[in-house]
């Protein structure tokens, strides 16, 4: 017997999208075919400066479509869907990305004691054929294991949701971290507002993993920019900016180099861990030379009401 539409809140679903021609169709078609009343959905995708054919290819489709062109930042983004949505929930996943049917069942389901407000869910390979795509699925995008950080629980955008008395409470995502403002805003959540963050492994999307060795160096190369980023508001990563992090990377980007580079001692993914070194050495590198380009910092985190 279906659950009455009564009982279930009403959902805002927000998706930003930089140049994602390629991906954000499948996206929207997968939400449009979520399993929840669509009388009690809302879908906002927020176009963040596309250069491609991605205004266009939105304009088939039945969702409310956003421009965030101010600020170059997906949390900038992100925070402009938020503003124009009413939901009792703020669901978020990424133009890369393929929700599954039950989404926002499962996500409703996991929510729903007071003392939660919000949700990780799992992030799973919508392919994984190729070698870089495998050495993701396991090592790089995992949700579990942002879950289980080891000073808090985090959930990353890909698959995240929220409580609208969260954002009135604590505020938006902080757009001037371009990278790591997932991380930020979960710990501000439980420390600022007290709220619990729970894992739900059924509440499931599936990602477009990178399928190149150049896609995979940027991955890790903006994760080292998060990391140097959040440095400088938590102590966990107060060090990573340090010259030790730099020699670490340097020393293992040599010991994989050699690895590859001697067949029968190679366990494998010698190769992809060089080319994960060498990203994360060279965001490190670009945030030490002053290269990474940040929107202009405000006094405070924007707020809902702003």
């Amino acid at each position: 017997m279906a659950e009455p539409t009564a009982a279930l809140p009403k959902i805002s679903v927000v998706v930003p999208v930089y140049n994602g021609e390629a991906t954000i169709r499948t996206c929207i078609e997968a939400i449009l075919g979520l399993d929840y009343p669509h009388e009690l959905l809302q879908t906002f995708i927020v176009d963040n400066r596309s250069t491609d054919g991605t205004r266009k290819l939105l304009e088939g489709y039945p969702v409310t479509v956003l421009e965030e062109s101010k600020t170059q930042s997906s949390y900038a983004a992100r925070n402009l869907g938020i503003r124009h949505s009413t939901g009792d929930i703020v669901a978020f996943t990424d133009a890369d990305c393929v929700p599954e049917r039950s989404w926002l069942r499962a996500i409703v389901n996991a929510i729903a004691p007071a003392d939660v407000g919000g949700i990780a869910g799992a992030i799973e390979a919508f392919r994984a054929d190729s070698p870089v795509e495998r050495y993701q699925a396991s090592r790089a995008i995992r949700a579990d294991r942002a879950y289980h950080h080891k000073v808090l629980p985090f959930a990353q955008t890909a698959n995240a949701a929220y409580k609208r008395e969260v954002f009135e409470r604590i505020g938006l995502f902080d757009p001037t971290l371009i990278y790591g403002g997932d991380l930020d805003f979960s710990w501000r959540m439980q420390s600022g507002a007290g709220l619990r963050l729970v894992y739900e492994a059924l509440a499931f999307v599936w990602h477009r993993h990178r399928t190149t060795y150049r896609g995979l160096f940027g991955l890790y190369e903006k994760n080292a920019i998060a990391n140097c980023l959040l440095s400088q508001r938590y102590h966990h990563y107060e060090n990573y900016p340090q010259l030790r992090t730099f020699l670490y990377l340097s020393r293992e980007l040599l010991r994989s180099g050699l690895r590859s580079a001697f067949p029968r001692r190679d366990e494998g993914n010698s190769a992809l861990d060089a080319v994960r070194y060498a990203g994360e050495a060279w965001g490190w590198l670009r945030w030490q030379v002053g290269a990474v380009t940040l929107p202009p910092r405000g006094a405070a985190v924007p707020r809902l009401a702003e």
